[in-house]
């Protein structure tokens, strides 16, 4: 029950947020703080451990980390080399300050040290497990992943992005949340494979703005609005859909070698 409290009140929040543009703050302060402190405390309150949402210092934690580090900051290089290679977008490099460059880099990886450690642990963690105790696990990564991806709409609204290819991000991020839900569930409800992935996403991605200044040759309904670009557009989706299945087929042959994580 408290659970579908917490997740109704992410969707008005959102809904709020996209309606009233003077209250854009609901989403962000509902999705960063409101969320992970409702979800501590349903999950306390169950008397469950801390750690099993998702954070325990297990063996393998920092092979695993590491792992999802080189495998997420190799994705946006992939969505940049092969658009270049199609020739849907160009790229140039953006001259600035060595010094400017520290302070952005050290500002983004503290943003995104937490963001996306309370991401991992709200929609991974505790939605996953929470709603997989009511309903059978795939309809609970699926509901998890949609509700994570919901969080974004209020910025893809403010962005511009018109309500077509906002559809599109949405399918974009729920195949993203389906990967990150799977390197959860096939390490042994670990956070630190998804957690390691989405950092690097996140990073990959803020380091290749910074040093490149990319132009769009394709449509936008391809290569997405460039303020969320690729993930509202069909690249995204097919590209988040081929990545889901090879990580499906990794897991799979892992699992037939008895190599994989329990």
């Amino acid at each position: 029950m408290f659970t579908l409290v917490l997740a109704f009140m992410a969707l008005i929040a959102v809904v709020l947020a996209v309606a009233f543009p003077s209250l854009a703050w609901l989403s962000p302060l509902t999705f960063v703080l409101l969320l992970p402190l409702g979800a501590i405390w349903i999950w306390r309150r169950d008397g469950r451990a801390f750690a099993d949402l998702g954070y325990r210092l297990s063996a393998g934690w920092l092979r695993r980390l590491a792992a999802g580090l080189v495998f997420g900051l190799v994705i946006p290089v992939l969505f940049t080399v092969v658009p270049v290679l199609g020739g849907w977008i160009t790229v140039a490099p953006r001259t600035e300050s060595p010094g400017d460059f520290v302070l952005y880099l050290l500002l983004t990886m503290l943003k995104m040290f937490f963001i996306v450690g309370i991401e991992e642990l709200v929609f991974r963690g505790f939605f996953i497990q929470t709603l997989g105790r009511k309903i059978p696990l795939a309809p609970a990564v699926i509901l998890a992943s949609l509700l994570w991806a919901t969080g974004h709409i209020a910025s893809m609204a403010a962005s511009g992005i018109p309500a077509g290819q906002i559809a599109i991000g949405m399918i974009t991020f729920i195949f993203w949340g389906v990967a990150l839900s799977m390197g959860f569930l096939k390490t042994g409800k670990s956070l630190w494979l998804p957690y390691g992935i989405h950092f690097g996403i996140n990073i990959g991605s803020s380091l290749l703005g910074w040093f490149l200044i990319t132009t769009p040759n394709a449509p936008q309904w391809w290569m997405g609005h460039p303020s969320f670009m690729p993930e509202t557009g069909w690249i995204g989706v097919i590209g988040w859909g081929i990545l889901v299945l090879g990580m499906h087929a990794c897991f799979a042959v892992l699992a037939r070698k008895g190599l994989r994580e329990k």
